[in-house]
């Protein structure tokens, strides 16, 4: 298939669609995951899969890497209608702006929709995430586990928005842990802008790997508590509201995103090797996040409440502070340059 950045690989499938016991619906969904070539993400994808689900899956590798073609190759096996792959580091804004229009593109191609129509899909889940033990910096110049961690999920889950809403059963899920911190530390100074000459544009706090990586997994609990608040709240300009008197499914089906965070569980993937040593369970065994985007019990309009918290521990007292959720979003906004305060620019 066709893409900006000549990195995409797809394998079109036919099968009958395969759904398991805990799908929430009876017919084929489309997902978006990242970081999906290696640990959770890659054995998510899989059982999507088995399940005959529609897959766009994530990584940074190229599409040519014999792991992401056996991958592709695994899942067209198992049963997936679509499968699609789309490249890009998550580390670089450009790159993340790029992805969004590259998951249009193949979304498109499946639903046999022309340019410029909006396509649909069904879940995003934010799963991509590094640990970095030594300090990297983003090609924008932010710490680059922060950058990785919650800028980009801010900007992809807004890019794609417009997708979302004309989903059926949409689902936002970003991956937090229960490693999260308690309290999020000064924004200006974790999100300090390093430049090509070495300067910053704030004192940066300290380096430390876990602390980091702490504030990063804080920060996606507070992105997906306040972009609940922002989606099921939401209310036009009445003058759009007159524009769309023939088209009110739109504002219901914005309100209706169920946006959901979670601890995916203490697993042995690559990244918890690294930085805590072989204290988990076996990736094969990690179906937090197949569950949370499938079960029926954590669909919009369940007991499970969008902007909730699941699995280990509990959530920051952060997540109640509505002016600490706002500081956070217009700290994101101000480093990407992406706002939620437009959706009618796009969305409808």
């Amino acid at each position: 298939m066709g893409s900006r950045r000549g990195a995409t690989l797809s394998y079109i499938v036919s099968a009958a669609s395969l759904l398991s016991s805990t799908s929430s619906c009876l017919r084929s969904r489309s997902f978006l995951i990242t970081g999906a070539t290696d640990g959770i993400g890659r054995h998510t994808s899989q059982l999507l899969a088995s399940d005959g689900h529609s897959l766009l899956i994530h990584g940074r590798k190229s599409s040519s890497d014999q792991n992401v073609v056996s991958l592709l190759r695994d899942l067209e096996s198992r049963g997936a209608k679509h499968v699609s792959y789309v490249q890009a580091d998550l580390g670089d804004l450009e790159q993340v702006f790029s992805l969004a229009e590259d998951v249009l593109a193949e979304l498109r191609s499946w639903q046999s929709l022309s340019s410029p129509a909006v396509p649909a899909l069904d879940c995003l889940i934010n799963n991509a995430g590094v640990f970095d033990p030594t300090p990297r910096h983003s090609k924008q110049g932010y710490d680059m586990t922060m950058a990785v961690n919650v800028l980009a999920p801010f900007v992809l889950t807004r890019r794609l928005l417009p997708c979302l809403i004309r989903g059926e059963d949409v689902r936002i899920i970003t991956t937090s842990s229960i490693s999260q911190s308690r309290t999020m530390p000064d924004l200006n100074s974790l999100f300090a802008r390093k430049d090509d000459s070495g300067n910053y544009d704030y004192t940066p706090l300290p380096y430390s790997g876990h602390a980091f990586y702490s504030h990063s997994k804080l920060g996606d609990l507070l992105f997906s508590m306040k972009l609940a608040n922002v989606l099921s709240s939401y209310q036009p300009s009445e003058d759009l509201k007159r524009q769309m008197a023939n088209n009110a499914s739109t504002l219901e089906n914005i309100q209706r995103i169920q946006c959901l965070t979670m601890d995916p569980g203490t697993v042995n993937t690559k990244m918890l090797l690294a930085g805590w040593g072989p204290c988990g369970i076996s990736v094969k065994d990690a179906n937090n996040t197949y569950k949370l985007a499938t079960s029926e019990e954590y669909a919009f309009g369940s007991r499970m409440k969008s902007g909730s918290y699941h699995f280990g521990g509990g959530p920051s007292h952060d997540a109640k502070d509505e002016i600490k959720l706002h500081a956070l979003f217009s700290k994101l906004s101000d480093c990407t340059g992406v706002s939620y305060d437009d959706l009618s620019r796009d969305c409808f």
